[in-house]
């Protein structure tokens, strides 16, 4: 390659790194302080240094960008802002963050049963001491906040709010939101200043626009929006901490929970439509192992929604008297003092997930999830073109899995399994007791002509025992006989044996096919292609009595 075409291949590059702006803007400032906080914590215990992060400009102290602070004062808040400089709002957007904040509280105490957030004595940014009792929001530009080197690593770069602390061990926080729903941009920002006691302060100019991608609206247009998703979500956050200390127990449930909160107290605002494609592509994947955590928070919606409302509170209130419990050891625990199952409850959230989009027309709407899982993106399901396509499930804990068509060997499968059938419009259900079960289904559904195409959904909690083998102890059989279409199937083998031969009436072998379960089928191509009309004999491995069985055609 010449220097020349070397050199324009940089500029792509360089201009693509530069030119580039995050895939999603929609980002929790909590989030980011607490995997930040993590990874100083693993970085100091390994004695390295942590990798550096772009911060917006600003050639003063944050003090410096913002002159008179105001208040305004609720039942439970007291408000912070400026009318002027970078950070400066508007009164109505004031009142509107009151009326907020205050739903917000009523609905997680009085609703949800969870402790009120605990304010700070002195508010983080602007620095002002908080009334008794009341709890602190600043209404700032939150990419000019102040101490993000050490809180964020940089700044924010599109966090619509923070819940923040100078000592989260006892509970207490600030709540930040933003300004006007703006956000700096991580490259090529545009700069402005400000004059304050004769020096230029310079800073850099918020100027992309948060978005909601469900509805496609500028959050700056409809701010009122922003500001209800933003304190629901970050005041949950306020909520969290009362519990536990975040920076020395991290677990996905505080992102999942807060962006499944968002739903059922804004419910018509949809902001965490934006993780589900990315979600909706994976399968097998544990569910706190996801891209990001926001997605989970529709496990929170199938809890709140098909359990109890006051689940969380339980979580919550588990994760304070045992902190190193994960979420799904304290789930497991309210499944058992309910008298519930855990991983049969992690299956019926799978199987319900399983009709997300356009399948859930087939679903009674009670059995939703949410209200608005027809507008959610069809979750992955594997296809199989052969209906006698064997595969054999192997799940990871605390994931899901579904297929279309194919038959599942389950014989030594540990999980819960779902068998779906549908049909002009309408789904039928059964949950997958034993092996003899699975094979059942698999050969009446199939030979089912009103049955359009069946679904197989496969779960995992931990560790989950192995559905139970059930021997079909009546005698071994082949059906339909005669045949004269459709599939051809053996039921009732022997489990000692490994497959199945088939002669004609003379005793010429036909075919020898191996089989995985006590029913083994062949499609009818194939037996018009191995088998003329006539009587033939089958028995299952190379020696003992054979059956007759007639195919016609």
């Amino acid at each position: 390659m010449s220097f020349k075409n070397r050199m324009s291949l940089l500029a792509v590059v360089l201009a693509a790194l530069f030119l580039t702006e995050p895939i999603s803007a929609r980002t929790c400032g909590t989030n980011i302080i607490g995997r930040h906080q993590q990874e100083l914590r693993t970085k100091q215990a390994n004695h390295q240094k942590p990798a550096a992060k772009r911060k917006a400009y600003s050639g003063c102290e944050a003090s410096a960008y913002y002159d008179t602070v105001l208040s305004q004062k609720t039942e439970h808040f007291q408000i912070f802002y400026t009318l002027n400089g970078p950070h400066q709002t508007t009164p109505a957007y004031v009142d509107t963050v009151a009326k907020i904040a205050e739903y917000a509280y009523q609905f997680y105490t009085a609703q949800m049963g969870m402790l009120p957030p605990l304010g700070d004595e002195v508010s983080f940014h602007y620095q002002q001491n908080v009334g008794k009792g009341l709890y602190p929001i600043e209404i700032i530009d939150v990419d000019l906040m102040r101490a993000t080197d050490f809180y964020l690593n940089g700044s924010c770069f599109g966090c619509y709010g923070v819940t923040i602390s100078e000592d989260y061990s006892d509970g207490t926080t600030t709540l930040v939101v933003e300004n006007d729903f703006r956000y700096v941009p991580e490259y090529k920002s545009e700069k402005d200043t400000i004059k304050v006691d004769g020096k230029d302060c310079i800073y850099d100019i918020a100027s992309l626009e948060f978005a909601n991608e469900a509805h496609k609206y500028s959050y700056v247009d409809q701010w009122q929006n922003g500001i209800r998703v933003t304190l629901v979500h970050e005041l949950y956050h306020a909520v969290q901490l009362r519990y536990i200390d975040f920076n020395e127990y991290w677990d996905f449930w505080f992102e999942a929970s807060a962006s499944g909160v968002e739903e059922v107290a804004a419910p018509d605002i949809d902001d965490y439509f934006a993780y589900l494609p990315t979600m909706s592509k994976l399968e097998n994947t544990p569910l706190d192992e996801m891209i990001e955590d926001y997605g989970a928070g529709i496990l929170f919606l199938y809890l709140y929604n098909h359990v109890s409302p006051t689940t969380d509170k339980f979580i919550w209130e588990g994760k304070s008297k045992t902190p190193d419990y994960s979420f799904w050891r304290i789930l497991n625990n309210y499944a058992q003092k309910n008298k519930l199952s855990a991983d049969s409850l992690f299956q019926d959230f799978s199987v319900k997930l399983s009709f997300a989009g356009k399948r859930t027309n087939l679903l009674d709407t009670a059995q939703w999830i949410s209200s608005d899982e027809n507008r959610w993106p069809e979750f992955k399901h594997i296809h199989h073109d052969n209906a006698l396509d064997e595969f054999s499930p192997s799940m990871k804990e605390h994931a899901y899995q579904f297929h279309n068509g194919g038959k599942p060997i389950v014989t030594d499968y540990h999980g819960k399994a779902t068998a779906i059938a549908y049909m002009s419009g309408e789904s039928q259900i059964k949950s997958i007791k034993t092996t003899k079960m699975a094979d059942s289904l698999y050969t009446v559904w199939n030979n089912n002509p009103s049955i359009d195409s069946i679904i197989w959904v496969f779960s995992r909690y931990n560790d989950s025992t192995a559905i139970p083998v059930e021997i079909d102890e009546r005698p071994t059989r082949a059906y339909p006989s005669p045949w004269r279409e459709g599939n051809l199937c053996f039921a009732s083998l022997p489990q000692s044996k490994k497959f199945i031969e088939i002669r004609t009436r003379r005793g010429d072998l036909v075919v020898r096919d191996p089989y995985n379960s006590q029913t083994h089928c062949i499609d009818e191509n194939r037996v018009k292609k191995l088998m003329v009309p006539g009587v033939y004999r089958f028995r299952a491995g190379s020696s003992g009595k054979t059956k007759d069985f007639i195919v016609i055609y």
